[in-house]
C-alpha cells in the first residue's frame, strides 16, 4: 500500500508593525496593509542588507515619481538636452507653461539598439505654447529639443521613465 503524504507550507503572517526579521526567502503577509515581503537572510549568506524586501503588489505604497522642472528661455531657434539612457525604450511625460497656455504629453521613444528608434508624442493643449518639443535617440543618448517661437519663458516640467 502507498504511503500518502500530505505538506503545507506556511509563511509568517502579521500585522505589518509587528513583522519580525524574515529568515533568508522566507515569505511574511503583513495582514492589515496587505504588503508582501521576503527576507534579505544574514550578510554571511550574501545578503548585500539584513532586512526584508517588500515584493511589489497593487497594496504597495510606490511614490510617483518627482517631476523635474527647466526653464526653456524665450526665442530659442533650437536647444538640446541630453540625457544618458540604459535601457531600449523611455517614456518622456512633460508639462509645458508657459503665460496661461498649457500642454501636457508623453513622447515616447523607442531605440532598435543601433542608434536610431521610433517615437510617438500623444499631447493636449489648451493654446499654442510657442514651443515646439521633440525627443531623439542617439546610441545610448536620449535628447530632448526644443524651439521657443514666443517672446516670454516657459516652464517645462517632465519625468522620465526608463522602461527594458
Amino acid at each position: 500500500m502507498a504511503i500518502v503524504q500530505i505538506s503545507q507550507i506556511t509563511n509568517r503572517k502579521g500585522i505589518n508593525s509587528n513583522l519580525p526579521q524574515l529568515a533568508g526567502a522566507e515569505f511574511g503577509w503583513s495582514t492589515d496593509t496587505r504588503q508582501l515581503y521576503i527576507g534579505n537572510g544574514t550578510l554571511q549568506d550574501g545578503a548585500p542588507v539584513v532586512g526584508n524586501t517588500e515584493i511589489l503588489t497593487e497594496f504597495s505604497a510606490i511614490p510617483p515619481p518627482t517631476p523635474t522642472s527647466l526653464t526653456l528661455a524665450a526665442n530659442v531657434a533650437t536647444a538640446t538636452t541630453i540625457f544618458s539612457l540604459v535601457a531600449t525604450a523611455v517614456v518622456f511625460s512633460y508639462t509645458i507653461i508657459r503665460d496661461t497656455a498649457y500642454r501636457a504629453g508623453i513622447i515616447t521613444l523607442v531605440a532598435d539598439g543601433a542608434g536610431a528608434g521610433s517615437g510617438s508624442d500623444a499631447n493636449v493643449q489648451n493654446a499654442d505654447t510657442g514651443i515646439l518639443l521633440g525627443a531623439i535617440t542617439t546610441g545610448s543618448l536620449l535628447e530632448i529639443q526644443y524651439t521657443s517661437t514666443a517672446g516670454s519663458t516657459a516652464q517645462l516640467s517632465y519625468v522620465i521613465t526608463i522602461a527594458t
